[in-house]
């Protein structure tokens, strides 16, 4: 089953559900909301054949799944399925809006023995399916984000192993428009999912993976409203780099997923030009993070990521779901920067095309998911690296009640302490002093309701960080 949070912007669970079926394993890709301001949920569902797991040869579905705003109550689903067989493989990587109050949806589907391809799927507010469209070629393929632009059509997005894939198709009826196909290079054997977004320009801005020659490396691309190549530009260090998902802020580009093999990442890039804008952020942890989705907060313009851990002390054990942001481009606690040993610019050239498939090959119907309440909820503990070469952590634990009253510090190692806490104003509303100070801080402090900034310094590191009191 998979789990669906809608949280404050300071990462409060406002309500949490696991979302499922019995006899079946589901795994979701991509989130959004309907005119009501209910959420639907796109994925894959299939009868397990292990524990965790189900082979792409397995019976299975993809599913499309309406809940409640509110609450996350079960409203109402549609499963989709290959019409070529009753055990062909499909699923639902992207899900977005439309204008008329319907969705559009992308992913790719078993299309006769051993073909993969990408498809798109046009459905109405009342979640009926209006067409579809299957695309590719004899190779696999797929699509991993389909949007409505602002000349109201459908753009849709694959980054399957060799290649990037984007075609417009009409919104009345998904017959294509034009279609693009970049050729580049890829190392490995197999190939992340990345995604792809609109930018405010009526362009495409896209997230992926380059062969770094003996690794993997981020690629960044914009496109023009046409599909064609404005810029290009490629970040990576000395182990695997991968681009998944991407967003437009107000003043940059976003890019996140995975760095040097195991950490969680953002980027930004120049509007104008796609050339990196100051350093990468990553989290310190000594374990292995990803980030799958990235968002903007448009009023503070701080990074919102989802992704997994398997960090020791923050999960409940094996992977767990991580929700961070990052307030400023300072080191703290959590996020560290660096820069790239490579950034360059890339030229893409279109060749090719995928075949048209056309409106067949894909069966709808209605089904029931349970959605069951929850809480996940756990908090981070953050991690301070001592020494840049030592495998050596102190840890420290920095929250403030709901009520305002308590502060808590902990520290293993013996150091000079200082903490300050300010009002929006600037004024210095509490301090305190400790040298050689090791174990817990447990202050109480009486504040009233408002955004507060925390400065601590330690040592010779230094965090900032912005707290809620209701």
């Amino acid at each position: 089953d998979f789990v669906v949070i809608v949280s404050t912007q300071y990462g409060t669970p406002v309500w949490e559900r696991i979302v499922g079926r019995s006899n079946m394993n589901e795994w979701s890709y991509k989130i959004t909301y309907d005119n009501a301001g209910n959420v639907i949920v796109g994925g894959a569902s299939c009868v397990p054949s292990g524990p965790y797991y189900c082979q792409l040869s397995e019976s299975n579905r993809a599913f499309v799944i309406k809940l409640s705003g509110t609450n996350g109550a079960f409203l109402s689903a549609r499963d989709l399925a290959s019409s070529w067989g009753s055990s062909d493989w499909i699923r639902i990587l992207s899900i977005n809006p439309t204008s008329d109050g319907g969705f559009v949806v992308a992913g790719d589907i078993l299309y006769g023995p051993g073909d993969k391809d990408g498809f798109v799927a046009k459905f109405d507010a009342n979640m009926n399916l209006q067409w579809h469209r299957i695309l590719g070629t004899f190779d696999y393929e797929w699509l991993t984000t389909a949007f409505q632009t602002t000349d109201g059509n459908i753009v849709a997005v694959g980054t399957p192993f060799y290649e990037i894939f984007v075609a417009k198709l009409n919104v009345a009826n998904g017959n294509l428009i034009w279609q693009r196909r970049y050729p580049r290079t890829f190392y490995g054997t197999f190939k992340y999912f990345t995604w792809a977004k609109p930018s405010s320009d009526g362009g495409i801005i896209i997230a992926d993976e380059i062969s770094g020659g003996s690794n993997r490396d981020v690629l960044f691309v914009k496109l023009n409203s046409d599909g064609d190549v404005v810029c290009a530009t490629r970040i990576g260090g000395p182990g695997d780099d991968v681009g998944i998902d991407v967003v437009e802020g107000a003043n940059y580009y976003y890019v996140a997923g995975l760095w040097n093999g195991g950490d969680l990442f953002y980027a930004r890039f120049n509007k104008t030009d796609c050339s990196l804008v100051g350093p990468v952020r990553y989290i310190l942890s000594s374990s292995d993070e990803l980030a799958r989705a990235i968002t903007i907060r448009p009023n503070s313009g701080i990074p919102y990521i989802a992704g997994y851990t398997n960090r020791a002390g923050w999960t409940a054990g094996d992977y767990d779901g991580l929700l961070v942001a990052d307030s400023g481009l300072q080191d703290t606690c959590y996020w560290r920067s660096l820069t790239p040993s490579t950034n360059v610019s890339v030229t893409l050239s279109a060749s090719d095309y995928w075949d048209d498939y056309g409106n067949t090959g894909i069966t709808v119907s209605s089904a029931t998911y349970n959605s069951i309440s929850v809480s996940t909820n756990k908090t981070i503990v953050c991690d301070l690296l001592t020494r840049v070469n030592e495998e050596r952590y102190e840890d420290c634990y920095i929250s403030i009640s709901k009520n305002g009253k308590v502060l808590y510090i902990k520290s293993k190692n013996r150091q000079n302490l200082s903490i300050k806490i300010y009002a929006p104003s600037g004024k210095l509303v509490y301090s305190k002093d400790i040298k050689d100070f090791e174990g817990v801080l447990n202050e109480n402090i009486k504040l009233p309701s408002g955004v507060y900034i925390i400065n601590v310094n330690y040592g010779d590191r230094k965090i900032n960080k912005r707290f809620l009191v209701n």
